[in-house]
């Protein structure tokens, strides 16, 4: 066998290799159990509303709860802002859901800043400790295609449920 034919199925492996390593990166690594049994219930989640006010979402029992983390220096937060909003908008009427969208930055002149160059319909709240607690039905990690029928389904499903 010549070199160039060795070389040749050298690279061809290489490129196998590095296009499995890099397909199997973009799959969200799968819950402890496989399902949501693994997620309980945290006594508290502290987030504060523009006022300073602390928000128990302890006190929204029999509610559906969004809650959104994000942040103005997350590139895939700042890009579905838009979309989230649209979402929003088909739900923000029903007494049976509510959406905390969440800031994990540190002050609000931040936040205030973002919103004026970025208009949106969100109920905005602060985490400035970034903290992840609750109980959670439904996760989705990245960015999210809010427009998307499937997370519409997936939430009129839980809203019935």
């Amino acid at each position: 066998m010549s070199t160039r034919t060795l070389l040749t199925i050298a690279f061809a492996v290489l490129i196998v290799v590095v296009g499995t390593i890099w397909i199997r990166s973009l799959v969200p690594p799968e819950s402890p159990t496989g399902s949501l049994a693994f997620l309980s219930a945290a006594p508290e989640l502290p987030i504060f509303d523009r006022a300073g006010q602390r928000i128990d979402l302890s006190k929204e029992k029999g509610r559906l709860l969004i809650v959104h983390f994000w942040a103005t220096w997350c590139p895939p937060c700042v890009e579905e802002i838009p979309a989230l909003s649209k979402f929003w908008d088909q739900y923000r009427d029903r007494s049976d859901v509510k959406l905390y969208a969440i800031s994990v930055n540190k002050d609000w002149k931040t936040i205030d800043e973002f919103l004026s160059k970025n208009p949106n319909h969100l109920p905005i709240y602060q985490d400035p400790n970034a903290s992840r607690a609750g109980r959670v039905l439904y996760r989705i990690q990245g960015g999210v295609e809010w427009a998307n029928a499937e997370i519409k389904q997936r939430i009129d499903q839980l809203l019935s449920s």
